[in-house]
């Protein structure tokens, strides 16, 4: 993976005092890597390096994945399932559900009755067996409105025709939540998530090694991915690139840039950007300081894709090019060698130029297009180069995200790891379910 910025950016702090403060956060994050409690708000940095979790995932998909498994149900929503969602359709591809391969990993997240009614409908209809089927239920607090109700009503139907199905299901879950009590009385398997992982850093716990190494996607290679990551954030400090990038962002940020774009040049990266887009703004939407003062700061994340999205929000990017900041996330490498456009046919000469031409080569030719027009209209760019899509480069980019909101949250004074507004919704759902008046 590698970071490039062709701007001259401003550094935001005297560059003794940039480095010392790097410094100091990367002791931080060592100490974070090596603490087998879990007791550091960064603590997820273990994630990468914990083979004793990593193998109680791995045991129970070995054990639960018979040969005619067909479906991995993932119930929840949030960090529960946005981590893995992108992970599997990077891997996958986004029209796997077409194809003839099993098993399949289907998501369910928010409280639709539409798609949990198609959902239930399609599930019921198609497993003929319980071997057939893995359902995890993944809440961190254990009581996720959403993903109960869901979560409910898929076994509910499932067990309408194949009896009681506690011994394909896994919760996965903080140790002493009430899923987790849920599941001791049940007796349905359990996976623990560390309690000072937050959702969104909680992709190489059980919550996302599980249910890919359950499909048969070799996890063990997405976390190698992440530990080279780690490790290189830590050991370079402020000549790592995640904290570059974190300096960028706020030296763009101060500039004037409100929305900070990824744009991602694969369709398969689309829940990627969904991933990220949570990652960024549960982790720096904040209004006060770690002390409490009242802080502002305006760094919006958003994601698009190439090219769908150059034909849609374009538009306003580059009207108002002050406003926005981009990093360009694309692979270095062509995707296939052949030509796909080796026949002569009447629609090519409708498009000059794109005879004889591979579609990957077509992308490399609008990638450049692109570049040219930021440069020219002033807009705010970076880009994240991975040599191939690969569960290794997918592993180091998220590992590489979450370490860039790390040492930004550092340089805004913020807490990356609550969210407390969040918290706000869930109490204000769970008084009103109790309110049987309305």
């Amino acid at each position: 993976m590698k970071y490039i910025n062709p701007h001259d950016l401003t550094p935001i702090m005297g560059q003794e005092e940039f480095r010392a403060h790097a410094t100091d956060y990367a002791a931080t994050m060592r100490r974070a890597m090596s603490d087998r409690s879990y007791l550091l708000p960064e603590s997820s940095l273990r994630l990468p390096f914990d083979n004793e979790l990593f193998e109680k995932s791995r045991l129970l998909a070995e054990k639960l994945s018979t040969p005619n498994l067909s479906y991995v149900v993932v119930v929840g929503i949030g960090g529960s399932y946005l981590g893995t969602k992108a992970v599997y359709e990077a891997m996958c591809g986004t029209i796997d559900g077409y194809g003839p391969s099993l098993p399949k990993m289907i998501f369910a997240d928010t409280c639709s009755p539409e798609f949990l009614g198609d959902l239930t409908g399609i599930i019921v209809e198609e497993v003929a067996s319980k071997d057939e089927i893995i359902i995890a239920v993944i809440s961190k607090s254990g009581g996720t409105t959403e993903t109960m109700v869901n979560a409910s009503f898929l076994i509910d139907a499932l067990e309408k025709k194949l009896g009681t199905i506690n011994d394909r299901m896994v919760y996965i879950t903080d140790e002493g939540s009430p899923l987790w009590h849920a599941g001791e009385k049940e007796g349905v398997q359990l996976l623990p998530i560390p309690k000072t992982v937050g959702g969104r850093f909680s992709v190489f716990s059980p919550v996302g090694v599980f249910p890919l190494l359950a499909v048969g996607i070799e996890a063990d290679k997405l976390i190698q991915g992440a530990g080279e990551v780690v490790t290189e954030c830590v050991e370079r400090g402020a000549e790592s690139d995640a904290f570059r990038v974190a300096c960028d962002i706020v030296s763009q940020s101060r500039d004037g840039a409100v929305i900070f774009d990824l744009l991602l040049f694969h369709p398969e990266l689309e829940s990627f950007g969904k991933w990220y887009r949570q990652l960024f703004a549960e982790s720096l939407g904040k209004d006060v300081t770690r002390d409490g003062v009242p802080t502002k700061h305006h760094i919006v994340p958003t994601a698009s894709i190439g090219t769908t999205d150059l034909h849609s929000v374009e538009q306003l990017y580059l009207s108002d090019p002050a406003l926005f900041a981009r990093t360009i996330v694309r692979v270095n490498s062509s995707h296939w060698g052949h030509d796909l456009f080796s026949n002569e046919r009447a629609l090519l000469s409708l498009v000059p130029g794109v005879s004889g031409r591979a579609p990957c080569q077509i992308m490399e030719i609008i990638y450049r297009g692109v570049k040219e027009v930021y440069q020219k209209r002033g807009i705010r760019f970076s880009e994240i180069e991975l040599p191939e899509i690969s569960l290794q480069g997918i592993g180091a980019l998220m590992q590489f995200e979450m370490c860039v909101v790390m040492y930004l949250a550092q340089l805004l004074d913020i807490n990356a790891f609550d969210q407390p507004y969040v918290e706000e919704y869930k109490q204000a759902v769970r008084k009103n379910l109790g309110n049987t008046n309305e």
